[in-house]
């Protein structure tokens, strides 16, 4: 009677602890509309062999988690880094296009598709291309002190060939920047050195991804009829990040039109969710169905699939930050550059006045 008491006691902790780390199965459901028993049989042939070929998707943590931290790097857009010291205000428009590579390889970008054919694997793309942001010299309240205001949105999609993506990202934020050092000229303004700064601010980020991953066409028979089936997939991504900045910055201008920086600092995700949903991206096609004469040949059958993983991005992703660019009068145009621990890149192209 002890043991039955303390089993109902615990049987509420066992099945927490047997569903952690757990996952959704994933489950394929193959439909022709004209119905009939060839039908049938093919549709269970090709959803068993679906579920045997596609079960190394139905979980990927480390490509969730890749996005999830790209989509951090992708939150820097348009960015003033090095241009403070302005008398009034800052408008800028910019891009920025990042990635979470596997590994240090510089050639990373020819193996994912091939990585990605055994499943799970850590990477990711992130991008906000078009960005704007207003910066304001808050001088008047606070010396030295600048606010900026970040906004980006934009639909878009690429095609080009194999590779497809279709984003869709939303971006605000508030950045208050502090000059610690001001600016010193040297050799009569040849050189001049605009201090030292420290930033930080809250970004909020959205991004909604879909990765087509082709995979090879395969027939699928059960003796008698034979299909063609396309078992490609769409890994679509909801993304949504709570983040925080905090960089410091130094950087120079060259015969008054040469500008370049360095600086340190990190990311802190304050909050991130991203959801990853694996969907069909292809057909099957019976091509022949035994009899004679066929009947049934060019018949499409549509294909469903559901699987799906959940993770998080790093709370914290220290970074190093590089730009170069060049500037006449009030008129600038910047490429920054960050490089992320654990092989995290983000590169990108602002322009923009200052008063």
């Amino acid at each position: 009677m002890k043991r039955t008491k303390l089993f109902i006691l615990l049987f509420p902790v066992l099945m927490l602890f047997a569903g952690t780390g757990a996952y959704a199965a994933l489950t394929v459901t193959v439909d022709f509309d004209n119905g009939g028993a060839t039908h049938d049989v093919i549709e269970n042939e090709i959803a068993t062999r679906l579920n045997t070929d596609l079960a190394k998707y139905s979980d990927m943590p480390d490509f969730t988690k890749g996005f999830a931290n790209a989509n951090t790097y992708a939150s820097n857009g348009a960015t003033m880094r090095g241009y403070q010291g302005y008398d009034l205000i800052c408008i800028a428009v910019g891009t920025m296009f990042t990635v979470q590579a596997p590994n240090a390889d510089p050639l990373f970008f020819q193996e994912i598709q091939d990585q990605l054919d055994d499943g799970d694997v850590y990477t990711g793309l992130g991008a906000n291309p078009l960005v704007g942001q207003v910066g304001l010299n808050m001088g008047f309240i606070i010396p030295d002190l600048y606010i900026a205001f970040r906004f980006g949105k934009l639909d878009y999609k690429v095609d080009a060939g194999t590779y497809k993506m279709d984003y869709d990202t939303n971006l605000l934020g508030v950045i208050v920047d502090y000059q610690l050092i001001p600016s010193q000229s040297i050799l009569a303004g040849i050189l001049l050195w605009k201090g030292l700064n420290l930033e930080s601010g809250f970004i909020y980020s959205t991004n909604n991804v879909v990765y087509y991953k082709e995979l090879d066409t395969i027939v699928v028979d059960n003796g008698t009829i034979f299909a063609d089936v396309d078992p490609s997939l769409d890994l679509a991504m909801d993304i949504k990040s709570y983040i925080i900045p905090v960089e410091v910055y130094s950087a120079f201008r060259l015969f008054y039109m040469i500008n370049f920086g360095v600086g340190v600092g990190m990311d802190y995700v304050y909050k991130n969710t991203t959801d990853l949903k694996i969907h069909s991206a292809g057909k099957a096609v019976i091509t022949d169905d035994g009899g004679a004469p066929v009947i049934n040949s060019g018949d499409e059958g549509d294909i469903d699939i559901d699987a799906g993983t959940s993770n998080e991005a790093d709370k914290y992703r220290f970074k190093g930050m590089v730009n170069v660019g060049a500037s006449i009068g009030p008129v600038f145009v910047d490429v920054p550059i960050t490089f992320y621990l654990d092989n995290g890149y983000a590169v990108g192209l602002s322009a923009g006045i200052v008063w």
